[in-house]
């Protein structure tokens, strides 16, 4: 009996590694540990996926937050662009699955926004994890959860100084999953990423309900942007155009 147990929890301690060989497998390879996007956007790879860094004239913005607690690659960017942590104004939460808010906590000024369907998800619920999600956060440590959070709901504009970010749901990945369009950059998490030579919802797997994730996506027709950063492959040219390809395939 003592033998079934340990060879049980082996299996379950190789679900993590196997999934994230999965994901690796398939997923675009990545831009590399830094990227600029646009004048005074630079993305940055946070422990497995990409915190985005937005200039203001008193300091930064940050979307996403890595899974990396320590904050390393964020905080050496902000160090390169002679920016303090307490100077970050805001962070920007693209949904509330663990790898894009761990370092959210390292900036005491900043006020952390999310959606509204995943505030619980950060405080600890994992109803809405995908399958995938459940299993590895039964053997992962979640990171803890910023102290305080600020939801959004889709439609807001955020002003920080100058820089102006409009808010648009975008459910599916998760239920409070949000994309943050500024000028023509829109960042778009794990709801929108580049996959070979167009864009890509993320795998079924990997998401709570991928045919709202689908559905949510004709919110962008109205819009105008030409690049995507999203949390995991980097920037995506021409992006509206290839967003509305994939509308049309399906």
């Amino acid at each position: 009996m003592k033998k079934k147990i340990l060879f049980a929890l082996a299996c379950l301690a190789l679900v993590p590694v196997v999934g994230i060989g999965v994901l690796v497998a398939i997923r675009e390879p990545p831009d590399g540990p830094r990227v600029q996007a646009a004048p005074g956007v630079v993305g940055v790879e946070a422990g497995g996926g990409y915190s985005w860094i937005v200039r203001t004239s008193t300091g930064a913005v940050l979307i996403d937050a890595g899974m990396d607690a320590r904050g390393t690659a964020i905080l050496a960017e902000l160090t390169a662009q002679i920016v303090r942590p307490d100077q970050v104004q805001a962070v920007l939460l693209t949904h509330g699955h663990p790898d894009h808010y761990a370092a959210s906590s390292l900036f005491p000024t900043a006020t952390v926004y999310v959606g509204a369907g995943d505030l619980s998800m950060i405080r600890g619920d994992k109803t809405h994890y995908p399958p995938f999600g459940r299993l590895v956060a039964k053997i992962v440590p979640l990171p803890p959860a910023p102290p305080a959070l600020t939801p959004v709901r889709g439609g807001e504009q955020l002003r920080f100084d100058e820089a102006v970010f409009t808010v648009i749901a975008t459910p599916g990945h998760s239920p409070g999953s949000m994309m943050y369009l500024f000028k023509d950059v829109l960042f778009s998490g794990d709801s929108l990423m580049r996959k070979a030579d167009g864009v890509a919802t993320a795998p079924s797997f990997f998401s709570e309900d991928a045919s709202a994730n689908r559905a949510s996506l004709r919110a962008l027709e109205p819009l105008t942007f030409e690049l995507i950063a999203d949390g995991h492959a980097g920037v995506t040219s021409h992006a509206k155009d290839k967003l509305l390809r994939l509308l049309r395939s399906w």
